[in-house]
């Protein structure tokens, strides 16, 4: 039987990491490589930590922002350390005290290697359990959290967003975004490795039939460096990130899979309602906030999934995608301009 056609969007709005970004050494890299810092600042001996791992929490759903996933890396590691001492009592006015509360905790277990969790059988627990950073902590040994702060500001107390931020950033970056100097990592961004995956012949391609947008889970500030630097900003006519979501009633409660990034782009294009809108992403996430925005009501929706294994594309199926593609350029192909 032949499959029915796709029917040709009026709005396509897009994830960016993995779809319009290639961020293989980027942020990919950026949580092994953050975590293993953090773990190292605590006394211990970091396992190999690999991007594998990135692609691992985010088969758990519910991690699109990626300090969360860092911090659930930390917490999956240090989950299988005996339990360090409970931190001091008292407040951390400054990130020295902190991280002085920190190596006193772990004085016991200095120099200890966590171990590795089986990854398949967490990935599976974790999704089971809703996803997310909740949905890790529901089913992990919790004795080491209060080793790893991902809370309140990055210049005092949460040491996952700092260290991730510099690695990412790199010094320059970082001071422009944060206002203060890099403490962590010396070395350049690893956002400096990011490179276009999608060819502007296909964006140009899909901007004569279509309206372009984004929803991501990057920040304001880290969704700014690719669009200056890739000459990318000219074809989108509205762009939603993280920062739109921290910045709204609810905070990250509206990050993905809820739809709300995706309304807010595709509400930007079309403030109607009425134009059949597309939505393409490489994570589960995408999907999933994809076939919520489409049972909210009102707009129409398709989810386009970029799956590069058989298990990945299964999974989409399996989450309702309604086309599954290996590359963003094969977009070109869906559809045609009349």
């Amino acid at each position: 039987m032949t499959p029915r056609p796709l029917p040709r969007p009026d709005v396509i709005v897009f994830d960016a990491d993995g779809t319009l970004i290639d961020v293989t050494h980027s942020y990919r890299e950026t949580a092994p490589t953050a975590a293993g810092i953090y773990l190292r600042l605590l006394g211990l001996n970091p396992p190999p930590l690999t991007g594998d791992l990135y692609d691992t929490f985010k088969r758990m759903t519910g991690f699109n922002d990626d300090w969360d996933l860092t911090a659930g890396l930390l917490l999956a590691l240090v989950a299988g350390l005996p339990p360090a001492r409970p931190l001091s009592a008292g407040t951390w006015a400054t990130q020295d005290a902190l991280l002085a509360a920190l190596r006193a905790a772990c004085a016991p277990l200095a120099g200890a290697t966590p171990p590795l969790p089986d990854w398949e059988a967490l990935v599976a627990a974790v999704r089971a359990a809703g996803g997310g950073l909740s949905g890790l902590t529901a089913v992990l040994p919790m004795h080491n959290a209060h080793l790893v702060w991902r809370t309140g500001d990055a210049a005092t107390t949460d040491l996952v967003q700092r260290i991730f931020s510099e690695v990412y950033l790199g010094a320059d970056l970082f001071a422009e975004g944060y206002g203060y100097s890099v403490r962590f990592w010396p070395a350049p961004g690893l956002i400096e490795t990011e490179r276009l995956l999608i060819s502007r012949e296909t964006l140009a391609g899909l901007g004569r039939y279509a309206r372009l947008g984004i929803a991501t889970g990057r920040t304001r500030f880290e969704m700014a460096h690719p669009l200056r630097h890739m000459a990318l900003a000219g074809f989108f006519g509205a762009i939603a990130t993280m920062t739109d979501a921290l910045e709204a009633p609810g905070g990250a409660s509206w990050l993905k899979p809820h739809p709300f990034l995706l309304q807010r782009a595709a509400d930007a294009l079309d403030p109607t309602g009425a134009l059949l809108a597309a939505y393409v992403g490489d994570a589960p996430d995408d999907i999933m906030a994809a076939r919520r925005a489409a049972a909210a009501g009102g707009r129409h929706w398709l989810a386009i999934g970029i799956a590069t294994t058989p298990a990945q594309a299964e999974h989409y199926r399996q989450l309702g995608a309604d086309h599954i593609i290996a590359h963003p350029d094969e977009l070109a192909e869906l559809w045609h301009a009349p």
